[in-house]
């Protein structure tokens, strides 16, 4: 073995260990350690001596190899030959280029906590790095250290300049992620942990098709240390374009699996909110088992994960049972929590024993007065007397209720529409009165019932509820609610639900 063959072992051992090296300290900076701090230095030291043993080892082999068919396809006339042979130089090349990202992400994998293909994404992310720093800046570097060429390729530096070169490189990377880049990645793959499983394929083949490119250059002389200008542009344009197509890529990639992350992160807290919102309504059924006087049933299906509608049903005493449906203006979180707000004064008001106009009266007031994004509430609050069926009741703005008779005939009630609450101070709203007369059951809802669409446009309707109540004195109140919703979903076929859909009903025994 001479001098110069010595010489270039030494150099790709130096080369490897530097890469590990640079792993090393990229990784340590990005991922968390899975062992202590003194255990991950003596597994990263075992790296760099084997990728150093192990770049020496490769490269007396791969020039041995190479030297073996740049022979055998000297000696072959046939073009096809020719071909397979100069395919297994670049494959030696491909090999030899990508057994430090090998190495590296073996001892990443063991050294570092987190999810694998978070691992395996960072490990390939970095190796590209390195890949485009040392067969494009470190190459296109060599050229200014030349001392002459052979009439093809300009000759590499000595060794110790190369490598020099590639540690400045090397150093002046970590300097700019350190400086720019660092945070962003961290919070990249904090964020998008989940989503980052999809595209660990991506980063493999990116790696992969960026050294089969440079290692089909350079077995055809086409390098960045070609004598020949067209060969030099070639080499040029073709590796700049590649690094600014994966630049393009990898920047689409984190764009895309960011959003995609923040989605998912906003969809789970908004799944929450759901059930929270929903927990708060009332929705143990039968509602008052110990009550034989009187039924309860009710069902809500929001729009979007959240919604603006609401219902109530308690009793203020022995005898009076407050109902109270209401929908507020908009959907989504806003109007969800304005309907939270909205729900717990006009509760509470109802427990001071006023009639419900007052009720209405008071709670407009309050609400009105903190108010500052201008949005409103219709809602029709009736109190039930469940002995006498005496039912006195006041509406904002609401739909109104329908009255299932036992003659099995079914009507809105009589009612004047108020104000809608929450638009305007000191607003009156009258209270009216009926009497329910036991087997008879009130229907209230909201507007998500009568304007919701089928793909023709048109909207279901009051006529249409009034066909689904038809029979509901021989239904119970659950079955009447049920097939109401049923009807509506029936009419809508695969349309999306615009509204939030809420119905109610009280039956008295």
């Amino acid at each position: 073995m001479d001098g110069h063959v010595i010489r270039e072992c030494l150099y790709m051992g130096i080369m490897y260990l530097q890469i590990i090296i640079f792993m090393a300290f990229m990784i340590s900076k990005t991922l968390e350690l899975e062992k202590t701090q003194r255990t991950a230095v003596v597994y990263w030291g075992v790296a760099g001596l084997s990728a150093f043993l192990f770049g020496m080892g490769i490269q007396y082999a791969a020039q041995q190899m190479i030297a073996f068919l740049d022979q055998k396809a000297f000696q072959s006339e046939g073009g096809a030959i020719v071909q397979m042979y100069y395919s297994g130089v670049t494959l030696v090349h491909v090999v030899q280029n990508m057994m430090p990202a090998l190495i590296a992400t073996a001892f990443v994998l063991v050294i570092y906590r987190g999810k694998r293909s978070t691992k395996v994404f960072v490990s390939l992310l970095f190796m590209l790095v390195v890949a485009v720093t040392f067969q494009f800046f470190s190459e296109i570097t060599y050229i200014f250290f030349s001392d002459g060429d052979n009439g093809y390729l300009r000759n590499q530096p000595v060794p110790i300049v190369r490598s020099l070169i590639d540690f400045g490189w090397l150093f002046c990377i970590i300097c700019i992620y350190r400086k720019f880049l660092e945070t962003s990645l961290k919070n990249i793959l904090e964020t998008a942990r989940e989503q980052i499983v999809h595209i660990i394929t991506i980063s493999c083949l990116a790696y992969i098709a960026f050294e089969v490119v440079k290692g089909t250059l350079d077995t055809y002389g086409i390098t960045l240390m070609a004598v020949d200008p067209g060969n030099f542009l070639i080499a040029v344009t073709i590796i700049t374009a590649l690094i600014l197509i994966y630049i393009l890529i990898y920047w689409s990639i984190f764009k895309v699996v960011t959003v995609s992350a923040s989605s998912a992160k906003v969809k789970a807290e908004l799944d929450v909110a759901s059930k929270i919102q929903l927990s708060a309504l009332p929705n143990k059924f039968p509602a008052f088992p110990d009550r034989k006087e009187i039924e309860v049933y009710a069902e809500m299906f929001p729009a979007k994960e959240v919604g603006g509608d609401f219902y109530d049903f308690f009793f203020i005493d022995e005898e009076h049972l407050a109902v109270l449906i209401a929908d507020v203006s908009g959907k989504g979180v806003p109007a969800a929590l304005f309907m939270m707000s909205g729900r717990a004064v006009i509760r509470n008001q109802a427990f001071l024993k006023m009639k419900p106009g007052e009720i209405l009266k008071n709670a407009n007031n309050q609400l009105e007065e903190n108010n500052h994004e201008g949005m409103f509430i219709t809602a029709f609050l009736g109190i039930l007397n469940v002995n006498t069926g005496e039912f006195e009741y006041s509406n904002a703005g609401h739909n109104v209720p329908y009255l299932c008779k036992k003659s099995g005939e079914v009507i809105p009630i009589p009612v004047k529409s108020g104000f809608v609450l929450a638009g305007m101070r000191n607003i009156r709203y009258k209270t009216e009165k009926i009497i329910l007369e036991k087997r008879e059951k009130l229907i209230l809802y909201t507007d998500g019932i009568t304007e919701a669409e089928n793909p023709q446009k048109d909207m279901y309707g009051a006529e249409r509820l009034m066909e689904a109540l038809g029979d509901c004195t021989e239904k119970t109140v659950d079955e009447t609610v049920r097939k109401i919703v049923v009807s509506v979903e029936n009419f809508a076929q695969d349309s999306e639900q615009a509204d939030d859909i809420t119905v109610l009903a009280v039956e008295r025994l």
